[in-house]
């Protein structure tokens, strides 16, 4: 845990976003408070966004905040479709959107959800969401990260990606027992549009050898990496943004997401906790249709 003081959480969480019979939020703590000021103090965990509101979750970064994180109207919550309740979060990106230039020069564009910096490096924590890639989305050939983990006050590209080229699905994984933090890739399962894929992470950022990164998909664990997973010249704080993030190209693009939990446990996390909401959505519809006829 690099030597570092230790760090206290001192934010309060809010839960937020119940939908329809849905299982209520992880909860932990007081409610939330009012404005905190220009410094946001790290929110206590769980982080929970179930996207059944009117927009996401307030420990979300603004899409304006720093150098931008989504272009306006990049964001919306919708009932396009949903994983459980009756939303999730659609995320696009265009071209030109939030426009950067990476670490290799190249141009790039995002339109992510931002988790904002936290001190959560060298703490074990577990991540769950499930994403849905729609049958008009296009194979591309360039970079494209659908979810990522990064370190402040480092260079280089993030320490956790989940990435999607070419129609390959795969998770890098920087390896900071080289000094430069080489980069290991894992396959993934292939994503089938218009199905949801449930991820689960579970994620210790440490600079020392007990860091480590696994990975669920749809309840199989297919990934289990173990060793240095943060830099040691790097700060304490880590931060977790879904999305897309590319290289820059003329078509636009869109991917869905519902049910984001950041918390201490995979029971906490993992997205097939809201199964037996989404049979009961699913058997109260057939009762309906059956009184109409």
């Amino acid at each position: 845990m690099y030597g570092r003081r230790r760090w206290v959480l001192v934010a309060l969480f809010a839960t937020c976003f119940s939908g329809c019979g849905r299982p209520s939020a992880p909860t932990s703590g007081p409610t939330s408070v009012a404005d905190l000021g220009p410094r946001r103090p790290d929110p206590q965990l769980p982080l929970f966004d179930g996207f059944e509101g009117e927009s996401v979750a307030p420990f979300w970064r603004a899409g304006d905040a720093g150098s931008g994180r989504y272009a306006a109207g990049a964001v919306a919550v919708t009932s396009d479709h949903a994983r459980s309740g009756t939303q999730s979060v659609r995320i696009t990106v265009r071209e030109g959107d939030v426009r950067q230039q990476g670490d290799d020069g190249e141009d790039n564009e995002r339109a992510e959800l931002d988790s904002g910096k936290l001190t959560f490096a060298g703490r074990e924590l577990w991540y769950g969401f499930s994403m849905l890639v729609p049958p008009e989305f296009p194979i591309v050939s360039t970079r494209l990260v659908v979810a990522q983990w990064k370190q402040t006050g480092i260079k280089g590209g993030p320490l956790i990606a989940q990435r999607y080229r070419s129609g390959r699905h795969h998770l890098t994984i920087r390896d900071w027992s080289d000094p430069d933090g080489e980069r290991q890739e894992y396959p993934l399962p292939a994503i089938i549009p218009a199905r949801w894929n449930d991820m689960v992470y579970r994620v210790r950022l440490s600079a020392s050898a007990d860091g480590l990164v696994e990975a669920w998909v749809n309840g199989e664990r297919v990934v289990s990496h173990r060793g240095p997973t943060a830099s040691a010249t790097g700060d304490d704080q880590v931060y977790n943004k879904i999305g897309l993030y590319r290289d820059r190209m003329v078509q636009p693009m869109s991917i869905y997401f519902d049910n984001y939990i950041a918390g201490d446990s995979r029971a906490a996390v993992d997205p097939s906790r809201f199964d037996g909401d989404r049979r009961a959505e699913q058997q109260h519809a057939a009762d309906g249709a059956a009184r109409r006829r």
